[in-house]
């Protein structure tokens, strides 16, 4: 009889070996970049303690993790959250995806602050070269505040479906592309005086156009009124209540004092029942200043300072 042959030795060490070598090096890049993404998230949060951070997720993606989050804009903007988690697969670093958010709350310059509640939200980050290339927020739903028993205390506002993006212009870094897009938008207060008829609700707003100076205003909107920053409207669209409002364009600015100044043109129909009336389209015009909008030449509805 003849023996079986044997495989040697070597046959099974090698790529053992092999495979241990190539998880050993996965395991010193997962970990050294989760020490540069903790070091990195450190540097931009400078007040939150190094502590509330962690970077888990191996083997499979990289997951910063963030308690007690608190975030204040030079804008006046307040966001935080007692839990706050965002991922990004191993192999893609410069795409992050929001993954939780607990106990979120968010302030306006100015106002209160309020408790999130949300419907489907979902957010990322993409980067380029270390820089923002885009930031994408969209949502089923969206409410800020709540009623007390009492039914005192600040009114909630809610919009329904609605998304905000902000591109960088690859042809100028000094510009964004902005997207604001709302459907169903609930006023906290009524508007004022005549424009009262309008209601309380927006079904659509819609806003697009370049940003000049955009980097500086994801830094402090006071840097951009420095910076003499504009947006202009290249779109807007508005639905609210019999009003039908489209095919506009303008500009904003904020004055030194951080007040919006600004105008947006396009023509305008007024739609009782749903139904335009053609005798009643005409070209309209809403202007912004000293933080009253006025529409048809009466205040509309205040508008929030930029910052204080």
């Amino acid at each position: 009889m003849t023996e079986p042959k044997r495989t040697p030795l070597s046959g099974l060490v090698l790529p053992l070996a092999m495979g241990a070598l190539v998880l050993g090096g996965y395991y010193v890049y997962w970990s050294q970049t989760a020490l540069t993404l903790k070091a990195r998230v450190s540097a931009a949060l400078p007040a939150l303690p190094k502590e509330n951070i962690a970077v888990k997720g191996f083997p499979y993606r990289f997951e910063a993790e963030i308690t007690d989050l608190r975030v204040q804009t030079g804008t006046g903007f307040v966001f935080q959250a007692s839990r706050f988690v965002a991922a990004a697969s191993p192999f893609n670093l410069n795409l992050w995806a929001l993954e939780g958010a607990l106990e979120p709350k968010l302030q306006l310059p100015g106002g209160p602050l309020r408790p999130l509640q949300a419907t489907d939200l979902k957010a990322s980050l993409r980067f380029k070269e270390g820089q923002l290339a885009r930031f994408s927020l969209t949502f089923q739903g969206l409410q800020a505040g709540v009623v007390g028993p009492s039914g005192l205390g600040p009114t909630p506002w809610r919009t329904g479906a609605g998304g905000v993006h902000l591109v960088a212009d690859l042809k100028d870094a000094s510009r964004l592309a902005f997207a604001f897009d709302l459907k169903n938008l609930e006023l906290s207060a009524l508007p004022e005086g005549p424009a009262a008829i309008l209601g309380s609700k927006i079904d659509h707003l819609r806003l697009t156009g370049p940003i000049s100076q955009g980097p500086t205003l994801l830094q402090s909107t006071k840097a951009w009124a420095k910076a003499q920053g504009t947006f202009t409207i290249m779109a807007a669209q508005i639905n609210w209540g019999p009003l039908s409002f489209d095919q506009g364009n303008g500009h904003l600015h904020v004055t030194p004092e951080g007040q919006w100044q600004g105008e947006i043109r396009g023509q305008g129909a007024l739609k009782p029942n749903g139904i335009a009336v053609p005798a009643l389209s005409a070209p309209i015009e809403i202007a912004i200043e000293n933080g009253q909008a006025r529409l048809l030449g009466f205040n509309a509805m205040r508008v929030p300072r930029a910052y204080d």
